[in-house]
């Protein structure tokens, strides 16, 4: 019986010849069905991982509220953060809500300017506390940025759109250009 390379046509004696041949002459076609067999199994493993990773911790959802590969653009508003601590403006910090190359909260900052990104698949109601839970930080009406209010003789004083508000802080409704004021104190900011 005779066997026939399929790639140049020579005939061998044997199928351990034909197969050294192949290995020996053709090596890129002899390697290459392991080596995309090899790849995909390895992509497929990236994307596991990176699955995984984004449902059961780095970048799992917080209080309903998912981080997406893509920055959202179906619904877009932004609103103002402004903290003040005795009298002094806190910085909110740059990029919570981002996690670098991975992924990227609905609710997030670019910078230190207290601007919340509200970058949703649909129009739906985000609120402070949301925030705060992606920021890693309580918040409460007798608790803020791990302080105890109480226990520390403070009081908070929260304005929205500059009227005074006096509801749950956590309900807070992040809308487009409103600002939210959180003024502990006293002393108070003015």
């Amino acid at each position: 019986m005779k066997f026939r390379c399929k790639y140049c046509g020579r005939e061998f004696t044997s199928e351990t010849a034909l197969k050294r041949h192949t290995k020996d002459i053709h090596k890129s076609r002899h390697y290459a069905p392991r080596i995309v067999l090899t790849l995909a199994v390895a992509l497929l493993l990236v994307a596991a991982g990176a699955f995984l990773l984004t449902r059961q911790g780095l970048g799992a959802p917080i209080s309903g509220v998912e981080c997406q590969s893509g920055e959202q653009v179906a619904y877009h508003v932004h609103t103002l953060l402004e903290i003040y601590m005795r009298g002094e403006k806190i910085k909110i910090p740059a990029n919570i809500g981002i996690i670098p190359r991975h992924c990227m909260y609905w609710l997030h900052t670019h910078d230190e300017t207290g601007l919340i990104h509200v970058e949703a698949p649909r129009q739906m109601r985000l609120t402070l506390g949301q925030f705060f839970d992606i920021w890693g930080q309580r918040l409460s009406s007798h608790s803020v940025l791990g302080i105890d209010l109480a226990s520390s003789n403070l009081e908070m004083r929260i304005y929205v759109n500059g009227e005074r508000y006096s509801g749950d802080p956590r309900e807070i409704e992040l809308m487009d250009n409103s600002s939210i004021v959180l003024d502990i104190g006293p002393p108070f900011a003015k």
